[in-house]
């Protein structure tokens, strides 16, 4: 099978390609919504003070990371035994029960637990996400199958903030409910989302997993598939580049629309024109990165991905940089090129550090090579939100974006070096 210059491996049929775009378009939004509703359902719901809800929000997404690390692995390396399609379902429903369950907190411990929930459908979704993507496609439109799997990702991104989660609010409050109704109301909307993802998955994937073997190896053993994988410099840096990649993911779902609330609620601004404004902001930044999708997508697989990465974090560097020096960033047009260079960077870095891990992985323990890298995501973002709370309520709000513009620059130097040692090693293999 073809899906246009893109050629599939044996046994993938066209049914699975499609079940894997709609989870995409969906995946990624529902599991980005966790945080960008928050900052309203913490004053409107639990009544949480201003100056705590980057504590909050930091506490909240170390601990979503803490589970993740635990599960996410071991996740990889089942779905390795058993098959991607399984696991990729029940994400979808660990999501939804996380959604319904968040807004009918009564205290931070009862929201800590729901989110804990969330946290291993957002594992299994994470890591079942990069393995059929890297499953289905022939080595040589690895770069361009990841690259439309992110499209989607951020056409849902997009399109679903744009015009259903940003109005869907107002719309409830325009119905006469209470807004802590309405925050409650667009939860569940969003977890019956979850729920039909769900079925499409058990239904559409493709049953089983490459490489399958009849004689099932103990599941340690595929664990340490992944760690022995780090022997190879470049899976090595794609682990490293995976702190980085997912931890500016994560600065942008965590922060941005606290950021940009804080400011509108400091200025005196309305709670929910605010939040409009944060929501349209992020929307920019998810169709830049539609665009950098396929930009990136069609590159990376014509240059040296070493190099396409150390571009991604050029890129990085200067959006997350930008957004420091921003003076009235809501109602600034700067706010605007910042977007968008900030969605070309979370979409390059992160389309860059998977199709890296991807085309140095073995085909038979994959699942375990990506797990691992992975966790090494999780354990970026849990880093990210740790300093990036105390950043936030301690120094400044946007302190967080700086963090993450500095941690590229070092992926930079790091890509740079690795790509020039090689390229010495292998002029002097030559000669």
């Amino acid at each position: 099978m073809k899906l246009g210059p893109i050629r599939m491996v044996p046994g993938v049929r066209p049914i699975n390609v499609v079940t894997l775009f709609f989870a995409s378009f969906f995946g990624i939004a529902v599991m980005s919504f966790m945080n960008a509703q928050a900052p309203i359902l913490f004053r409107e719901i639990l009544g949480i003070a201003q100056d705590e809800v980057g504590r909050l929000s930091s506490t909240l997404v170390v601990s979503h990371e803490i589970v993740v690390i635990l599960c996410i692995a071991p996740i990889g390396a089942m779905s390795d035994k058993f098959g991607r399609r399984p696991f990729y379902a029940l994400a979808f429903l660990l999501l939804a029960i996380g959604h319904f369950l968040y807004p009918l907190a009564n205290s931070e411990s009862e929201l800590l637990m729901y989110r804990l929930v969330f946290a291993v459908g957002a594992a299994s979704a994470t890591a079942m996400l990069a393995a059929v993507a890297n499953d289905y496609p022939e080595e040589s439109g690895r770069g361009r199958m990841i690259a439309v799997t992110m499209f989607f990702n951020g056409l849902g991104l997009f399109l679903l903030f744009m015009f259903l989660f940003r109005p869907l609010q107002g719309w409830f409050e325009n119905a006469g409910f209470t807004t802590p109704e309405a925050v409650t109301y667009v939860r569940w909307v969003v977890a019956g989302l979850c729920v039909i993802v769900a079925v499409a998955a058990a239904g559409g994937l493709k049953k089983g997993a490459p490489a399958q073997v009849a004689q099932r190896e103990p599941l340690l053993t595929t664990l340490k598939v992944g760690l022995k994988a780090a022997k190879q410099p470049r899976i090595a840096l794609a682990y490293f580049a995976a702190l980085v990649s997912r931890g500016d993911l994560a600065v942008v779902s965590t922060f941005f629309t606290l950021w940009l609330f804080t400011i509108g609620v400091e200025q005196g601004l309305d709670e929910s024109y605010a939040q409009g404004r944060a929501f349209l902001f992020y929307a920019t930044i998810q169709g830049a990165a539609l665009l950098g999708a396929i930009v990136a997508g069609i590159l990376f697989d014509y240059f040296d991905r070493l190099l396409c990465l150390a571009a991604a974090m050029v890129i990085g560097a200067c959006g997350y940089g930008s957004l420091v020096f921003l003076p009235n960033p809501l109602e600034s047009n700067l706010m605007w090129g910042s977007a968008i260079l900030v969605g070309f960077a979370e979409i390059s870095a992160n389309l860059a550090s998977l199709s890296l891990v991807g085309s140095e992985a073995p085909v038979k323990g994959r699942g375990s090579v990506i797990g691992m890298f992975s966790l090494f995501g999780a354990v970026g973002i849990m880093a990210v939100a740790w300093a990036g709370g105390q950043l936030f309520d301690l120094w400044r709000p946007t302190g967080p974006f700086a963090l993450v513009a500095i941690a590229n620059v070092v992926v930079l130097v790091v890509a740079l070096l690795l790509y020039f040692a090689q390229r010495n090693a292998r002029a002097a293999e030559v000669a």
